[in-house]
């Protein structure tokens, strides 16, 4: 779990850096090892959906770990609604930044043909880079909440192994 978490902290910082990188190429035009913005913007954004879906089911995994933990040892059930709670506030923006990104990417092509100006793409992919921040925030924030109710449930288990009462 930890050792997933920490790649999953990795993945976020350098899914920040393509993400800004990618920015910075939009606007710029240069290119990065030989890659024009669009090519590189598909390297971006698969590296972005993959580094979301980890994260994603990190949090599947380790609440249905949890979930057996607390079935297995009869402990109060009040820890899964917590695992509940997070996944709640943390699914729908993570699900909702991962459309964002998708149809930025995909407008990009339409400002590639002239179909679309850029100026759109451009607000279009600072919204969704603004929201990228803000699921990341809340990303980090379930981790703390994941991680602490792992020590509560720690706790629950050393207590009951050691015959006090839960």
């Amino acid at each position: 779990m930890w050792g997933l978490m920490i790649i999953s902290y990795l993945f976020i910082t350098f899914t920040s850096i393509l993400l800004l990188l990618t920015a910075l190429q939009g606007y710029f035009q240069f290119q990065i090892i030989q890659a024009n913005h669009p090519q590189f913007a598909l390297l971006t954004t698969i590296f972005y959906m993959l580094t979301e879906t980890l994260i994603m089911f990190y949090f599947i995994g380790s609440g249905t770990a949890i979930k057996k933990t607390i079935q297995i040892s009869n402990l109060d059930t009040k820890l899964y609604d917590k695992i509940k709670k997070t996944k709640m506030k943390l699914f729908p923006h993570l699900t909702l930044n991962m459309i964002f990104v998708g149809i930025v990417f995909i407008l990009g092509g339409a400002v590639q043909t002239g179909i679309m100006s850029g100026w759109i793409h451009g607000i279009l992919f600072n919204l969704s880079f603004l929201h990228f921040m803000y699921t990341t925030l809340l990303q980090h924030n379930g981790f703390k909440e994941n991680v602490a109710i792992i020590s509560e449930l720690a706790n629950y288990t050393i207590a009951k192994v050691n015959g006090a009462s839960v």
